[in-house]
Formats: structure tokens, C-alpha cells, sequence
């Protein structure tokens, strides 16, 4: 992939920038923080330089990150006793994220979408909904929302769930016979990309970030949460936002007619094949065991996932014709970025950087004077600011949710049991990636068929971002209320 002059410019750059950074914050006198917490915070502060301009490839800066963490862990001397941890014992620390349970998840989660890829269930699914579309403007585009909805349940990437959306939305163009740089085009692609961000908050196990939040949160309180009551707690809003989504989109659609008399998509009468059917019924068998978690049987998500990923690859029972199709079909890439980044999340709080960082942050706010929804509105609002500088939400994770984990600690006594609650909402928040093409990969993908340009796309994602900051503040003084997520 070609990168642009001052692209490449701007990567030459922050490479020495964000050393220069790592090393100014490990000699200036921070009061409260401890050799190692600076160090993290050193480390952070390089990570988010190299993550917001793109200067390296996500895994090679996670590798160096994992160095680093590494080197300054074992190498920086315990200020009370003036001894050293070793590297050997600091890299275990640096690669715990590798051992935790989201990494299940997520790996799972990449080997469901490469055997949806594999087998082309998802087309045919995109298809069987496409194909009971009235042929109209309105009727075409919630048909194509709705595909994104469907897909949240079933493939666990935003990524992937867009990519694979594409050239099904390519095909309806063309039928219709409209241009791909039609404006009809450009509402359905963005539509792909916006739907995908939007029910990366109603389903736990639609992203990854949200079981590494999870796991982040598990580290520091003890908090989970079971799938179910996620999809309780953040189901209702992604379901109204997709409403809001869709009136937004319909209004730029103004003016945009076409005739036809025939379904868009055609779909194929030919039953399943014996991988489609395998995989639809261990697909049916997952989603049935995260939502009866908890009162059925007590098999965690992420032991769900395992034995479904194992199902998948064994041969006979599997869908996959060999290990190298499999192989060829993962990002290996994604999965080193992911081990590092929640690494790197779990030292920020365990050294104290993220506390320190939150009383920089909230110190100067009076707290005790906010209602709880003016306090989401606030801390989302930081959220959505912050995402802006970011092309991944698993970044913007592992770089803030500790900072809110520690900020929960010093609520008033009466701001207490909402805790827990205030951080999940921002777990919910770090997917509103929605402003620019380049704050999330699936907008990128998006971006990448030059169906639009980014102003049209920063119109939409402002007025959706809006709508999303407003919701959250009706949310939190009604539904989750409602329904104990908050006191």
C-alpha cells in the first residue's frame, strides 16, 4: 500500500519524536509517581505518538513496546528498597497480556471470521436479506443496515464485517445501475461502516477491545459481566442509534431515485453446503451459550470461544480444508498488537501511572456537584475527544480506560457503587471512532473504495456523534437506571 509524501514525512518525524517524548517524561520531576510508573507513563506517551501517526505497522510498535516495558520493568530500581526485578521476570509481565483471557477471544473471534470468509456464509446471509428488499432508496438502505445488525451477532470484527459488506454493496450499485461514486454509493458504504462502530457497543463479542476492557476491568475490581447483561445494558442503545443512523442517512439520500422493478440481489436457491451448514449450527450453538450464561451453565465467554475455535479447525469436524487455508486467513499481526496492548493497559495500573494520570486529569473538576448523567456526558465527551487522534480503538482502550479505572477510585462516597458502572460506559464510548475515516479500520475500509470523500463523511460521523453523546446522557438517566447499571 502507497503512502502519500507527507504521510511518510510525518512517520519519519515521529519515530524520534516519540523517543524524545519517552525520554523527557523519564527525567522530568513528576511528584506521585514511582521509577516504574513514570517509565510506563514514558512508554505510553511513545505508544500514543506511534499509534496516531501511524509511523509503524501496529505489531512492530507493540513489539517495541513489549521491549521496552521489558527493559525499564526489570532494569528500574524499587525506590524503597533499591532492588531490581530482573528482565526475566519483567518479561512475563510484559507478555501477560498473552495469557489472558481476551486473547481467547479475540483469536477465536478471528478464526469465526476467516471460516465466514472461507465457507461464504456471510454473503449468502447478506444476500437472503438483500434479496426481500422493496427496490426503493429507504427500503435498500435498511436492508443494508440491518445486514450489519445481523452481522454484529456473527462475525467479531468491525473490520471484517465491513469488508465483507463491500462488495455486496458494490453489486446493488451496479445493479441499480448508479455509479460507485454516486451518492446513493457513498450512504450505503458509510452506512456499512457506521452501523459496524455503532453495534461494537450492543455486542460484547462484536470487537475485541471490549473483552480487553473487560479483562482491564476484571484486573482492577474484580468487575464482569456476562454476555447477556452486556447485551441488556448497551443492546437497547445500539438499537436506537441504528434508527438515528438510518434518518440521518435517509436524509442525505434526498433526491436520489432510480427505477426498478426486480429484486436488487437474486438469492440463490441452492441449499447450504455441509461447511455452511456446520457453520451456521456452531454459530447458533455459540450465540445460545453466551446468552444463557450464568443460569443455564457457568462456561465463561472466553471458553465458549475456545471450544468453538477448536470445533472449527479439528479435521472432520471443522470447515476448514487444511491448517494452511486457515493460515492464510488470520492477522497474526492483530493478535501480537492486541497481547502487547493489554500488557501495556495492566502495567499503566498496576505501577500507578493511569491513577497519576487521572488526578492530572479530573483534579480540577468538582465532582460531588455533578448528576450522574452530566458526569457520562463528561467523561464520554473526553472520550470522544481523545478518539479523534486515534486509528484504533483498542489504542484509545488501553490508553484510557485505566485512566477511568483509577479515576473510579476517587469518586465521593456517594458516587461510589456507580463506579464500575461509569467505567463500562466508557468501555462503551472508546467505539465512537465515527468523526473521521482514519479514527477506526472499519471506516477505513470504508474509505478505501473512493465512494466518498472525507467531508461527507465528518458530516455524517459529527451529526451520529452528537446523537451518541445525547442518548448516552437520556440513557444514563433512564435505562440504565433501570436496569441497576447505575444508581
Amino acid at each position: 500500500m502507497e503512502h502519500s509524501p507527507i504521510k511518510l514525512l510525518v512517520g519519519r518525524i515521529a519515530i524520534p519524536v516519540s523517543f524524545c517524548a519517552l525520554v523527557a517524561i523519564l527525567f522530568l520531576p513528576l511528584q506521585g509517581l514511582t521509577p516504574a510508573g513514570q517509565a510506563m507513563l514514558g512508554i505510553l506517551a511513545m505508544a500514543v505518538i506511534l499509534w496516531v501517526t501511524e509511523a509503524m505497522a501496529y505489531p512492530i510498535s507493540a513489539l517495541l513496546i513489549a521491549l521496552l516495558m521489558t527493559l525499564f520493568l526489570g532494569l528500574t530500581p524499587n525506590p524503597d528498597t533499591g532492588s531490581i526485578i530482573g528482565t526475566s521476570k519483567a518479561i512475563l509481565q510484559a507478555m501477560k497480556g498473552f495469557s489472558s483471557p481476551s486473547i481467547i477471544v479475540i483469536s477465536g473471534a478471528l478464526i469465526m471470521a476467516a471460516a465466514m470468509q472461507a465457507t461464504e456464509l456471510d454473503r449468502r446471509i447478506a444476500r437472503a436479506i438483500l434479496s426481500r428488499v422493496h427496490p426503493s432508496p429507504a427500503a435498500i438502505l435498511a436492508g443494508c443496515l440491518l445486514i450489519g445488525v445481523v452481522f454484529s451477532f456473527l462475525v467479531p470484527s468491525p473490520t471484517g464485517r465491513t469488508a465483507v459488506q463491500i462488495p455486496i454493496l458494490a453489486g446493488v450499485v451496479a445493479t441499480l445501475g448508479l455509479g460507485e461514486k454516486s451518492r446513493f454509493a457513498a450512504i450505503l458504504v458509510i452506512g456499512a461502516a457506521q452501523v459496524s462502530t455503532i453495534w461494537n457497543v450492543g455486542v460484547m463479542t462484536a470487537t475485541g477491545h471490549n473483552v480487553a476492557g473487560l479483562e482491564l476491568m476484571a484486573e482492577h475490581s474484580g468487575y464482569s459481566l456476562t454476555w447477556a447483561k452486556w447485551l441488556l445494558y448497551a443492546g437497547p442503545w445500539s438499537a436506537l442509534m441504528t434508527i438515528v443512523l438510518f434518518l440521518i442517512l435517509r436524509r442525505e439520500l434526498r433526491g436520489v431515485n432510480f427505477d426498478s422493478d426486480t429484486g436488487i440481489l437474486a438469492d440463490s436457491r441452492e441449499p447450504l453446503n455441509r461447511q455452511q451448514m456446520r457453520l451456521a449450527l456452531f454459530t447458533l450453538i455459540l450465540i445460545t451459550s453466551w446468552i444463557t450464561e450464568g443460569f443455564l451453565h457457568h462456561i465463561t465467554v472466553p471458553a465458549t470461544m475456545l471450544i468453538m475455535a477448536v470445533c472449527l479447525l479439528l479435521p472432520g469436524l471443522g470447515v476448514f480444508k487444511n491448517w494452511k487455508d486457515v493460515e492464510k486467513r488470520l492477522p497474526w499481526g492483530v493478535i501480537v498488537m492486541f497481547g502487547v496492548s493489554i500488557s501495556l493497559g495492566q502495567q499503566l495500573v498496576s505501577t500507578g501511572a493511569a491513577a497519576w494520570l487521572a488526578e492530572s486529569c479530573f483534579s480540577a473538576l468538582d465532582i460531588s456537584s455533578f448528576s450522574i448523567p452530566l458526569l457520562v456526558v463528561v467523561m464520554t465527551s473526553f472520550s470522544i475527544i481523545m478518539h479523534l487522534g486515534f486509528a484504533s480503538a483498542m489504542s484509545v482502550t488501553v490508553a484510557l480506560l485505566p485512566v477511568f479505572l483509577a479515576f473510579s477510585s476517587t469518586l465521593p462516597p456517594s458516587m461510589s457503587e456507580n463506579a464500575m458502572g461509569l467505567v463500562l460506559l466508557q468501555l462503551f464510548a472508546v467505539s465512537f471512532g465515527m468523526i473521521l475515516p482514519v479514527n477506526a479500520p472499519q471506516n477505513m475500509v470504508a474509505y478505501s473504495t473512493g465512494s466518498f470523500d472525507t467531508k461527507t463523511f465528518a458530516r455524517i460521523g459529527l451529526q451520529l456523534t452528537a446523537a451518541s453523546l445525547l442518548t448516552f446522557a437520556l440513557f444514563a438517566a433512564t435505562w440504565w437506571k433501570w436496569t441497576g447499571l447505575l444508581v
